[in-house]
């Protein structure tokens, strides 16, 4: 046994368990990323510790981690502090220094770390099992056919215990689920997902989670104002949301999102010009603000890992559904990886964002002066809806008429449900936008020939 017990210390890498706990310091979030890493994997005792307290931590929504929250965690559970005690664990101030000098600052470098600290205690398993099925081999009074279940059980709780997350089910264990899954995203009034504020766009398409709805329009054409007009609907509706803007501040938003709410002029809100009624009107929109499960986050270089985690952390903290994007853009404005970064992000909404963590997700992109976007192929693949808006010009007005406002939608892509011709340039949806209170609304429709 003592000759097991210096193999299994063979497989073991304390300079990556203290790497990964280091890292962690510096970047909670990578945490995120690491979920098929559990505690129990470390080797030693306290570095596991240390991982359970860091995950519990930020998933509590705690993102300073040092010596003095982890020792709090630590001793907050029975359990934990008994394995401390147990183990003789040294108190963590006199080794958290040593291991933030090993900190990596990349996610590929810390997802290292923790591949081979997994790897490493599935290999100490298989030896530890490996060993207890060959001393089953010199009892006397077991049989062939017993020996070998013995085997085959023993090796096949060891892989489950390592790739559960990638079992594979028929579809028939799961069937039953799904269709609760799917009769549940059904509201009372019979409308799938999450509706829109606008229930013209209702007929065509409702926000999905998994799914990706991208607005396209020129330069100052409105789309952030159209998102928000989104975001106030959902608070209304009790659907957690985010923001993610990489064009402005969270003053600036919330100078927009008041004057939108409260119907009063965004100018009147910036220079205070506003009547004691108007006050008080103001002063109960941010209370009622104060009560929302709502994030605006404002970083024009917000990175994908980055999104990744926030996005993560607030689907367990306030039950996260709706995350708005504004915008899809790239760094550069004329080079060759435009096209490229374009379609990558759009992907990256779709399929991580939308897809993974199962958000619904509404975001916009500028076309330029010919009403194009870069990579609009790229683009169009990966989004389950997209939506071009624009101002009417005072041809589009005289023949609609006043009352069918001064703006239009048109779908032209949609996955969901029915799209409008690209060539019918009389099929769309009117709209008034109204710049001064931030709001948007149906119009009277105009006549058309298509059919819905």
């Amino acid at each position: 046994m003592n000759d097991i017990n210096t193999k299994i210390e063979e497989l073991s890498d304390i300079q990556s368990e203290s790497g990964i706990i280091g890292t962690l310091i510096y970047h909670p979030e990578f945490v995120l990323h690491t979920d098929y890493l559990k505690p129990n994997y470390f080797y030693g005792v306290e570095n596991g510790c240390c991982y359970w307290a860091i995950q519990e931590l930020y998933r509590e929504g705690i993102t300073n981690i040092d010596a003095y929250n982890i020792s709090n965690k630590l001793q907050s559970h029975p359990g934990v502090s008994k394995t401390i005690e147990k183990y003789n664990m040294p108190a963590v101030q006199d080794f958290i220094e040593l291991y933030k000098e090993i900190a990596r600052h990349s996610l590929e470098e810390y997802k290292m770390l923790a591949d081979n600290i997994v790897t490493l205690a599935f290999k100490r398993d298989l030896v530890k099992t490996l060993d207890k099925v060959s001393r089953s081999c010199f009892k006397n009074d077991i049989d062939l056919d017993t020996l070998s279940n013995n085997v085959y059980d023993e090796l096949d709780n060891l892989t489950q215990k390592y790739i559960s997350s990638t079992e594979i089910h028929t579809l028939g264990t799961e069937i039953d689920s799904i269709w609760e899954e799917i009769c549940n995203r059904r509201s009372d009034n019979g409308v799938y997902g999450i509706p829109s504020k606008f229930n013209i766009f209702n007929d065509y398409f409702t926000y999905e989670t998994g799914e990706l709805v991208v607005v396209q329009a020129k330069y100052k054409r409105g789309k952030s104002v159209l998102l928000m007009n989104e975001v106030v609907h959902k608070l209304r509706n009790g659907v957690p949301t985010l923001v993610i803007d990489t064009e402005m501040q969270t003053r600036l938003y919330t100078e927009r999102l008041i004057s939108h709410i409260t119907g009063i002029e965004i100018k009147r809100i910036k220079n205070g010009q506003y009547s004691k009624e108007e006050a008080q009107t103001i002063a109960t929109c941010i209370a009622w603000l104060k009560e929302q499960p709502f994030v605006h986050i404002y970083d024009p270089q917000m990175t994908n890992e980055k999104m990744y985690s926030i996005c993560k952390m607030l689907k367990y903290k306030i039950g996260l559904t709706f995350v708005v994007f504004d915008y899809i853009k790239s760094n550069e404005t004329s080079t060759s990886d435009n096209y490229n970064i374009l379609g990558a992000k759009c992907d990256f909404l779709k399929n991580k964002i939308a897809g993974e963590l199962d958000l619904a997700v509404l975001s916009a992109c500028q076309l330029n002066r010919m009403g194009e976007v870069a990579d609009s192929d790229k683009i169009n693949r990966y989004l389950s809806v997209g939506i071009k808006w624009d101002y009417k010009n005072q041809e589009m007005i005289a023949k609609d008429g006043m009352e069918c406002g001064n703006t239009f939608a048109k779908i032209y892509v949609n996955r969901l449900g029915q799209q409008m011709q690209e060539d019918d340039e009389d099929e769309y949806i009117d709209f008034v936008f109204n710049g001064d209170t931030m709001t948007i609304v149906e119009a009277e429709q105009h006549e058309t020939d298509s059919k819905f």
